[in-house]
Order: structure tokens, then C-alpha cells, then sequence
């Protein structure tokens, strides 16, 4: 691709087979000095304009000072790779790429990873000449992490030598040596010297993070300080264990800002916000062999997406109820509606927000209809598992309860002390 941009790029591309897909985005953006203004260029990108934040999320959402992005400020014009792994279903995509006050987008490239639960990903790239800036990042969209590794080599040298940051979901690993280099995990003045003051170590080192990362949006970021050489990066996308209650509580407890805010938004209970996501989770006995499915790419456009597994179809279906959950698509832009709707449920902020609007979408039917099933977990639970937004239940005053509302109802304490309140 190799070109300079100054407004939206949309870069379509074909997916052969449903499954994990990886997108790398190669690009530099430069500082305002080195343009000679007051703002710096950046860049962000959009997969089936699912947009990346900040995490966990703040009041004031953040689109480009994120490390899905690039930044002029701290890259000033080196290189930046941006992976993004995801499963998409078969056709066409569109990845959009946004600049602000224009980037250089050096390629954009897919890769097809089908099946593959252990994901090597081959690098052999030595970075550029340059102080501590970005270097790689890896986003993870709506898979788990188990492990993660990196394969590098740093070199000690007489005034600066090569170090190396890594950061999960903002938190930095620290090096087990402490000083000046505490978050440098691999620092070259820890090697040592093979002519004393005029050649230094070089030392290829594996370093694995185990890691309990649930579905949702993750970043991976491994920052640069003058030329480490990286080898690959191996992912292991499984979950921790295999009991469906616990993670459906850590899921819950992870969560927590991001359900009592949809709720409030909503106008409805938090803690029935957070119990039917805790059941659509403790009830998924069989996560661990769905994921195997998902990543093999036995998936459907109708299927449950998310934290809150929501359905596409009732994710449509509450646009047409709720104007601030539409995404908006118009017809300048070139992709698929359907798909807009899988990417944007990958995202926890946007899955709870419809999760929250499903039980308000009941609640609000039946008490307007004289039933006022405000309070009775149970039942609203019932009725959020089962009750279609296109062909909705007639209200009455005996409703019943499913297996999934008893389980609504039993885990409602549980759920309330998990989210503090």
C-alpha cells in the first residue's frame, strides 16, 4: 500500500473461510515538531466499525491516545505495527483507517489462522533506530489469553543499549531486578560485556506471561528502546480452568463500572444487569469446546456474541427500539450491516449497553401494560432469555419462569455482592 493519507482509507478485503483472522497494520505518524505545527499527527483504525478505547473504559471515551493506535508524539515518524486478531465470518471486511492531520500507512495485510488455538505468529524484525516509543501492539478481540510469548534479542552496547517494555491491558511487567529499569522486562545493561566498554552481549531471550485474559478487548504492547530484534510472538487463546461459574464471576467482577453504567443509562436494576450475564456464562458448560468452534470458525450470523451473549438478530432488532445503539451506517460506508453489528457485540462497553436495553425493552412493555415485573428477577430473566424485540410476548398477569430466570433469581445475591452493591 505505501501512501500517505489525510482523511479516511477504507481498506476492503476478503475473508475465504469464517474463522481467527489476524489484520496487521503497518504505519508512522509524526510529532508536531517534526511538522512544524501545534498538533501531532495519529492514527487510528475501525474493523467493521467496531472502534477500539481506552481500558478499562472512562467517562470520556478515547480513540486515539490508545495503544491501538498511533501517535505521532511518541513514535515521531518510526514505524508502528498494530496486529489485530479477531474471528470474522466469510466475505468481505472493511478496515478503516482514520488519521488525524494525516499518517503514512506503510501496508495493511490479513491472515487467515483458522482452527488454530496456539497462534505463532512470525516477526523477524529488527526496530528502527529510536528512543522509547511503541513498537508492536496486539489486539485481542473477544478471545480469551491463556499464555503469551515473546521470542527477542537485545544487545548491550557502551552508552544506550537495547530495552524492551511489555504491557497487559495497560499494566506494565516489571523486571524481577529492579533500579532504573524496573519496567523494562528485557533491559541490555543486565548483559554483560565480551570486550569490556566496546562490545557487549548479545543475547536472544523467551519470555512467556501466563495470563487469565476472558473474552472482550485486550492490548498486548511490547514498546522499543533502540533496536531489539523481535522473532515471534506465540498466543495460547484458551480460558484458565474450566469451571463456568468462576469465570463467570471474575467476568462479572471485571466488568463491574461497565454494568452499573449501562444499567443506569437504561433505567434499570444493575444487579439483574449483571445476573444474566452471570447466567448466560454459568450456564455455557460447554465454553471451553464452543471456543474450539468459534476460533474453527463454526459460527453462524445469528449467533450469541460477547459478554452478555447477545444475539445479532435482537441486537438489530433493539436498534430499531433505542436510537443510541445504532452504529449509524450510512452508505458512504463499504461494508456489510450484519457484520458492523458481530464486530460492535465483541466490544463489553457496547454488549452491556444491550443488555441493559433488553431487560428495560421488558420491564418497560409490561409495566406500561398494568404487570409491573420490576423486582422479580426470575421472571424478567425468563423473559430476557426467551422474548423476541420483533415478536414480543402480549403481557399477563401469571407469567412463568424458564430454567434460565430460576438461575437469574438464585445467583441475584451472589451477583449483588460481586458488584459491591
Amino acid at each position: 500500500m505505501q501512501q500517505k493519507i489525510s482523511e479516511t482509507y477504507y481498506h476492503q478485503f476478503q475473508v475465504a473461510h469464517s474463522g481467527l483472522v489476524a489484520i496487521i497494520l503497518e504505519a508512522r505518524c509524526q510529532s508536531r515538531h517534526q511538522l512544524h505545527s501545534n498538533v501531532d499527527q495519529d492514527l487510528r483504525a475501525e474493523i467493521d466499525r467496531l472502534r477500539f478505547r481506552e481500558l478499562p473504559p472512562g467517562k470520556h471515551i478515547q480513540l486515539f491516545n490508545i495503544p491501538a493506535t498511533c501517535n505521532g508524539s511518541t513514535l515521531k515518524g518510526l514505524k508502528q505495527t498494530i496486529v489485530f486478531l479477531t474471528v470474522l465470518e466469510k466475505g468481505r471486511h472493511v478496515v478503516s483507517l482514520i488519521p488525524r492531520l494525516g499518517a503514512f500507512v506503510e501496508g495493511v495485510r490479513t491472515q487467515e489462522l483458522s482452527g488454530q488455538q496456539i497462534v505463532t505468529f512470525p516477526v523477524e524484525e529488527r526496530a528502527e533506530e529510536g528512543d522509547r516509543r511503541p513498537w508492536f501492539t496486539f489486539v485481542l478481540i473477544d478471545l480469551p489469553l491463556k499464555l503469551f510469548t515473546a521470542d527477542m534479542t537485545i544487545e548491550r552496547r557502551l552508552r544506550d543499549s537495547d530495552d524492551l517494555k511489555i504491557l497487559i491491558d495497560g499494566k506494565v511487567k516489571k523486571n524481577t531486578r529492579g533500579g532504573k529499569f524496573l519496567f523494562w522486562y528485557l533491559a541490555g545493561s543486565f548483559l554483560g560485556w565480551i570486550i569490556k566498554g566496546l562490545k557487549g552481549e548479545k543475547r536472544r531471550v523467551k519470555v512467556t506471561f501466563e495470563e487469565s485474559l476472558d473474552n472482550g478487548v485486550h492490548y498486548i504492547e511490547l514498546h522499543a528502546d533502540r533496536t531489539p530484534i523481535f522473532h515471534q510472538a506465540t498466543f495460547h487463546l484458551a480460558y484458565q480452568g474450566n469451571n463456568a461459574e468462576e469465570r463467570a464471576g471474575k467476568i462479572i467482577k471485571a466488568y463491574q463500572s461497565l454494568i452499573v453504567s449501562a444499567a443506569k443509562e437504561f433505567h434499570v436494576d444493575p444487579v439483574m444487569v449483571g445476573a444474566v450475564i452471570f447466567q448466560e456464562q454459568a450456564s455455557n458448560v460447554n465454553f471451553v469446546d464452543s471456543l474450539a468452534d468459534y476460533i474453527g470458525g463454526l459460527l453462524l450470523l445469528n449467533t450469541s456474541v460477547g459478554v452478555g451473549q447477545v444475539r445479532v438478530n435482537t441486537a438489530r432488532d433493539l436498534e430499531q427500539q433505542y436510537s443510541t445503539l445504532d452504529p449509524g451506517v450510512d452508505g458512504s460506508w463499504p461494508g456489510e450491516e450484519t457484520f458492523v453489528r458481530v464486530e460492535r457485540l465483541k466490544e463489553p462497553f457496547t454488549n452491556i449497553r444491550f443488555v441493559a436495553a433488553k431487560l428495560n425493552f421488558s420491564q418497560t412493555r409490561w409495566g406500561q401494560a398494568g404487570f409491573v415485573i420490576e423486582g422479580k428477577a426470575d421472571v424478567l430473566g425468563t423473559l430476557y432469555n426467551i422474548e423476541e424485540v420483533s415478536n414480543p410476548i402480549t403481557p399477563h398477569a401469571n407469567p412463568g419462569a424458564n430454567d434460565f430466570g430460576k438461575g437469574v433469581q438464585k445467583n441475584y445475591d451472589k451477583v449483588k455482592a460481586l458488584l459491591g452493591i
